[in-house]
């Protein structure tokens, strides 16, 4: 019990901490730009899908995930606050995950099954090769758009030993 006591201690006087003065990885945060926008597949909305904008010449990345209707708000630091004026290469990400750990010991690896498929054509995955580019302006709020075209990627197999169970 004396344990449990000492970690509440050490976690209220870290809160107690974390109030008022100065917050030295606040201050030097760059300013962002309110940034927002839609993802199209093919002509209809991706929803829960990821964007990330990778800064060109940069430092700060921003990510956010798309709603049912393909659009996002881009976070930075904190949710939604925006992106740092600049260029950015972009990648969309949506992906089905098959997962299904071995029974005897959930926690080995690999599992008794394990599948991926990306939903959509896995060069977006890869901001390098998806030539899917973005500006985020100093003077206002950016509303991004970007339609994807293609079919989906084709199930991968990662691993597979359902059929070697042990007896």
């Amino acid at each position: 019990m004396p344990f449990r006591k000492s970690c509440l201690v050490a976690v209220a006087l870290l809160l107690a901490g974390c109030g008022g003065g100065s917050d030295k990885w606040r201050q030097n945060r760059p300013k962002l730009s309110p940034a927002s926008g839609t993802i199209l597949f093919n002509g209809a909305p991706l929803g829960d899908a990821v964007v990330m904008l990778y800064p060109v010449g940069g430092t700060h990345s921003a990510s956010a995930q798309t709603d049912s209707s393909g659009r996002f708000v881009l976070t930075t630091f904190d949710q939604y606050d925006g992106a740092v004026a600049g260029d950015y290469q972009v990648s969309v990400i949506k992906a089905r995950v098959e997962y299904e750990p071995d029974p005897e010991n959930p926690r080995t690896s690999p599992p008794m099954y394990h599948a991926e498929q990306s939903l959509i054509p896995e060069t977006y995955g890869d901001q390098a090769k998806s030539d899917l580019k973005a500006t985020i302006p100093t003077d206002g709020p950016a509303d991004l758009k970007f339609e994807l075209v293609g079919k989906e990627g084709k199930l991968k197999v990662l691993a597979d030993r359902r059929g070697k169970r042990s007896s």
